[in-house]
């Protein structure tokens, strides 16, 4: 099911099961691309959870706000869209550059989120450049398939330079791994193998960063881990979200499990 809700001035497309008897997952997207990258992840671990893909202000077809969002302002939209699906304690889920907004989002809204997933995290300190990150997606576009680049051309394409260029420095100076101390919840820092962009002492730092959190590779991916590789991230994610996520809340009487997929227009 797909839905346009306002959260103060903005508003925020997403796409959901809409199961509240289900345990609640959020996925946020990396800069440029939109909710629809991570569409695949969201189908794999939809059924025992309730699954919201968000597209944030100004990516996708949600509406542009006046002027690019801090990280810090894209991570209190994911709390305001949180709150405002009455969502209980979900675990969120980043991917890429999302990461630092789901940081944000857990850090800065204690109490909010039962647990967090960060999937290909960035920016580490030797890549905070516009030119270096350039150069690592390059990098990494050799290492994923033609669907996946295609994907990625239409988001960054419907966002426009300017605002991209302006939402990347952004994020270029957040400082994830100062902010992910704050996380009091559990998480679980993710990684291809053969991500050029995330690289493994990177995210291996990350994770001891944080309070508390694991750190996990899947073997023979790259960047694109949630768009190439979703059975496998949504197991990884399954198990996290068994182990760390809310209990899933009591179902009505005689409404029965079924296995239900986020809807598309």
């Amino acid at each position: 099911m797909e839905r346009r809700i306002t959260v103060g001035p903005l508003a925020v497309d997403l796409r959901g099961t809409f199961e509240p008897a289900s345990r609640p997952v959020v996925l946020v997207h990396g800069i440029g691309v939109s909710g629809r990258y991570l569409w695949p992840l969201a189908g794999e671990i939809a059924g025992p959870h309730d699954v919201y893909v968000l597209d944030l202000p100004g990516s996708g077809a949600t509406p542009k706000p006046r002027r690019p969002l801090t990280v810090a302002e894209l991570g209190d939209v994911v709390a305001a869209v949180i709150a405002r699906l009455r969502l209980d304690a979900p675990v969120v889920v980043g991917h890429s550059m999302g990461c630092q907004v789901a940081v944000h989002t857990v850090k800065d809204h204690p109490g909010l989120c039962s647990a967090y997933v960060l999937l290909a995290p960035a920016v580490d300190p030797e890549a905070r450049g516009l030119l270096v990150q350039a150069g690592r997606l390059l990098r990494d576009a050799v290492r994923e398939p033609l669907d996946t680049i295609a994907v990625v051309i239409r988001g960054y394409l419907r966002m426009g330079p300017v605002r991209f260029l302006r939402t990347a420095r952004y994020l270029l100076h957040d400082r994830i791994e100062e902010n992910i101390r704050r996380c009091a919840v559990p998480g679980l820092v993710v990684r291809g193998q053969d991500d050029p962009v995330s690289r493994r002492g990177w995210a291996r730092h990350l994770a001891r960063s944080a309070p508390d959190a694991d750190y996990l590779e899947i073997p023979g991916a790259a960047h694109a881990l949630p768009h190439t590789r979703p059975e496998e991230v949504a197991a990884v994610c399954a198990a996290f979200v068994a182990a760390h996520g809310p209990a899933t809340p009591s179902r009505p009487p005689g409404r029965g499990r079924r296995r239900s997929r986020p809807r598309h227009a």
